[in-house]
């Protein structure tokens, strides 16, 4: 070896210790505009301790007794007279008469890509009926790997409230928008997840616009022109055109314009919006302006909000949960105020583990953040669904994650589409559990 490099050598192996040992230390936070999250390179060496001076939240208990069957997690209604469903359930049941019941889910990167919510919708939809898959964004990270419907995409600006908060956006509720540029199009194929996804059936835009625009649309065997007129909030364009496995849309640049998404949807039945965002820890919804909530109810009458966060505000270290009920018990207001005819269901954190001492449990915060989430519903008088237990509670990822084949990642906190199908059928079981309560008196 050369001289000069004996000299390196030290030097460099020096420089490496030292970056592991500030990674180890780097916090939470965020990076040119990426999230960062504490990595815990020495976690094998670590003591096996619960976070200090954990502050629980007193447990609480719906005024009346849950009579659940032997191995179901029911849901927990809060409200006043125990009776927050009636009126989804009026709606299911005047289906027939070409109703279309629509149910907004809301929620973080835990159902991107349609996990758990793609068979959450089909499963109602094959009870109830309707075909498609409702609300998709005009550009997406997980495009091509929602198995419900697959798009790729071209020239446009995209903003999301999570990675662009300061931008002067005017933000849906979804909180994401594209604006058009030079040479844009997006594809939207159709996939075999289920005969309710074959097709893709007639859509809506939906958009802002301070000026009139076209929207070219190219289905299998047609091609049309349709202007969208102006206007400001939330506004929706129907088009029609015989069920097709493509369609691919482009829009004319149009200064002030934002695309919001598109939802595709057939006759009479459910329809489940996913606004899944990936790192929001729900108080995106804080951040669209109460006329766009408006604007949103208008169109769409949701009659269930399901709110599915937490995971994105909790770590190892995370000991007290108040500040978290004070910003969700402002959410859970706003959307009770802008939705008033819908239900709405606040669905736990799942279980999630780290590893200590070389083995994976679960992280003690989870449980407080589900003791935190039970009692922000019971003071919101809104339902509550604890995923966590429907899991199987402590150290149910696990299982998930080492079942052969797998039903969660890795990283011990996502599911993948395999453990999205079993949380969705039992999330499916106890919303009709109710139901048929409710049939049956």
């Amino acid at each position: 070896m050369k001289k000069d490099q004996t000299f390196y050598v030290p030097v460099l192996c020096m420089i490496f210790l030292i970056g592991l040992i500030a990674l180890h230390q780097l916090p939470s936070g965020t990076l040119f505009g990426y999230q960062l999250k504490t990595i815990h390179m020495f976690s094998d060496i670590e003591k096996d301790k619960e976070p200090e001076k954990i502050v629980f939240i007193p447990v609480v208990k719906p005024k009346e007794e849950i009579r659940c069957p032997k191995g179901q997690t029911c849901f927990e209604d809060y409200s006043e007279n125990s009776d927050l469903f009636q009126n989804l359930f009026t709606s299911l049941n005047s289906i027939n008469k070409g109703e279309k019941v629509r149910i907004a889910f809301f929620g973080d990167s835990f159902i991107e890509g349609d996990v758990l919510c793609g068979d959450f919708r089909d499963l109602l939809q094959k009870k109830f009926g309707g075909e498609g898959v409702g609300w998709v964004p005009i550009t997406s990270a997980v495009a091509m790997f929602r198995r419900t419907i697959k798009e790729d995409f071209n020239g446009f600006k995209n903003f999301d409230v999570v990675h662009n908060p300061k931008e002067k956006v005017p933000y849906p509720p979804s909180g994401e928008c594209a604006v058009p540029q030079a040479n844009n199009y997006v594809n939207y194929y159709s996939t075999e997840f289920s005969p309710r996804t074959s097709l893709l059936p007639e859509l809506r835009i939906f958009y802002q616009s301070k000026k009139s625009l076209d929207m070219r649309v190219i289905s299998d065997d047609t091609t049309q022109n349709v202007n969208l007129p102006q206007g400001g909030d939330i506004q929706a364009k129907a088009v029609t055109y015989a069920p097709s496995k493509k369609i691919k849309l482009s829009f004319t640049e149009s200064p002030g314009t934002y695309l919001y998404g598109v939802s595709f949807e057939g006759g009479k039945g459910v329809y489940v919006d996913n606004f899944s965002l990936r790192g929001n820890a729900g108080f995106s919804l804080l951040s669209s302006k109460p006329e766009m909530h408006e604007a949103l109810n208008r169109i769409q009458e949701y009659k269930l909000i399901i709110l599915q966060y937490g995971i994105n505000a909790i770590n190892a270290k995370t000991t007290k949960l108040d500040w978290y009920a004070r910003m969700m018990n402002k959410v859970i207001a706003e959307v009770k105020e802008k939705y008033p005819q819908a239900a709405i269901l606040l669905i736990s954190v799942g279980d999630r583990s780290h590893k200590v001492n070389g083995e994976y449990k679960t992280m003690p915060s989870v449980k407080l953040m589900v003791e935190a989430q039970r009692a922000i519903a019971a003071e919101n008088k809104i339902a509550f669904w604890s995923m966590y237990d429907a899991m199987g509670g402590e150290n149910s990822i696990i299982t998930y994650t080492k079942s052969k084949p797998p039903k969660a990642n890795l990283d011990y906190i996502h599911l993948n589409f395999l453990g999205g199908e079993d949380i969705a059928n039992l999330l499916v079981k106890s919303l009709l559990f109710e139901y048929e309560k409710v049939e049956n008196k």
